[in-house]
This record gives C-alpha cells, sequence and structure tokens, in this order.
C-alpha cells in the first residue's frame, strides 16, 4: 500500500492521507512543438512540462479504517483545515509518496491548484485535490 504525506514551510505542517487511491501518480507532459516545412511538418523535442496530479478520495470523520496508516488522522476536518489554512500562505507544498516497502517514489514541492470537498452520507468527506510541480527560480537577485 501506498502512502502519501504532504507538509508545507519544511514540515511546519504535515498530513499523511488516511486512504490513498489504487491509481495514482503524475501526469508530465513534454513541450514537442511542430513546424511546418516546405514539404512537411516537423516535430521538435522540447523542454519538460510541470507534472499534475489529481488525488480524489475521501477523510474519514469519527473512525479508524483498517487500511488507514498509523499517522493518518480520524477527524476529516483537520484535513480541510490543513488546505484552507496553507493555501492563502501562498508558500508551496511538497508531496512525497512513498512505495509499501517505504521506498519514495516522488518527493517534489507542488502547488495546490483546487481543492474541494463534500460531506458524505456516511459523515465522511469526499475530496478532490489537483497538485502542480513548482519549480523554485534559483539564482534570481
Amino acid at each position: 500500500m501506498y502512502q502519501v504525506i504532504i507538509s508545507i514551510n519544511n514540515n511546519e505542517d504535515v498530513i499523511v492521507l488516511p486512504a490513498v487511491p489504487s491509481d495514482i501518480g503524475p501526469q508530465i507532459p513534454q513541450n514537442n512543438g511542430t513546424y511546418e516545412g516546405l514539404s512537411r511538418d516537423y516535430n521538435t523535442l522540447g523542454t519538460m512540462g510541470l507534472w499534475e496530479m489529481t488525488i480524489s478520495s475521501f477523510f474519514p470523520v469519527g473512525k479508524r479504517y483498517s487500511f488507514m496508516p498509523a499517522d493518518a488522522l480520524e477527524d476529516g476536518w483537520q484535513y480541510v483545515s490543513f488546505f484552507e489554512r496553507n493555501r492563502p500562505r501562498m508558500l508551496p507544498f511538497r508531496i512525497i509518496i512513498l512505495d509499501s516497502h517505504g521506498v519514495c517514489r516522488l518527493n517534489s514541492p507542488c502547488s495546490v491548484d483546487s481543492f474541494s470537498w463534500t460531506v458524505k452520507r456516511n459523515g465522511d468527506i469526499a475530496y478532490s485535490l489537483t497538485l502542480r510541480e513548482y519549480r523554485f527560480i534559483s539564482g534570481v537577485k
């Protein structure tokens, strides 16, 4: 089972997602181009674009499911508060994805481009979270 950890500001605030979807991973575009020649079109290879990932799952409210990681919270409202409290700070988040053996498969700064939630009939909170790679600009004075 994979584990997803999201933090902000060098681990000032950290959460472990309680339920990780079975299919998770970034979409990584490449900025290729097409140029028209006199007799045919040409494809040019461009730079790698920013990865993007959408996670749709749920936060439990008042219960612990057997599949939840030990560090996951039972109060789904704390997850909602984490995103609503930290998004306006205009700081990059960090996502870490660990595989079932604890091997890090992704460790990257990112932005939270969208976060939406709804309360399910059983009281848990369904959510959708869209993350996009954040690249620090180096050498800017």
